[in-house]
């Protein structure tokens, strides 16, 4: 006879909620922007890398929000890294780099992000040696 529309596999595909796009753009737009926002800055043309004569950088080390200070601490210090202070939680680290292989290995120890700590607000710009 008359095939009905309210079967079960009808009524269980839902379409994507309008508003749900809309949400979506504001989610990543926000995290793309917060990105370029606390990006370290480039390194100035001609520069030595981290780990090529005195220059050494300062980054705030991004480690899994769910990990503790000691987790954190463990991490960046088996990657060889020095630590100057923890960050506004315990999985944000301030560290120097001073290895050209620094960041990568920071990775390897779990870190997500490397960001700017002065963008961050986290360092004055005065850091002691």
């Amino acid at each position: 006879m008359f095939r009905s529309n309210n079967s079960p596999s009808a009524r269980s595909i839902r379409p994507w909620p309008v508003a749900a796009n809309a949400a979506l753009l504001l989610v990543v737009s926000t995290l793309a922007l917060a990105m370029l926002t606390l990006a370290p800055p480039p390194a100035a043309p001609g520069s030595a890398p981290p780990g090529v004569g005195s220059t050494s950088t300062v980054r705030a080390a991004v480690f899994p929000p769910w990990w503790n200070a000691t987790r954190s601490f463990l991490a960046a210090s088996a990657a060889g890294v020095t630590i100057i202070r923890t960050g506004a939680i315990p999985a944000i680290l301030i560290v120097r780099l001073e290895h050209a292989d620094s960041r990568a290995r920071l990775r390897q120890a779990g870190a997500w992000l490397f960001l700017d700590p002065q963008a961050l607000g986290g360092c004055t710009g005065k850091i002691s040696s």
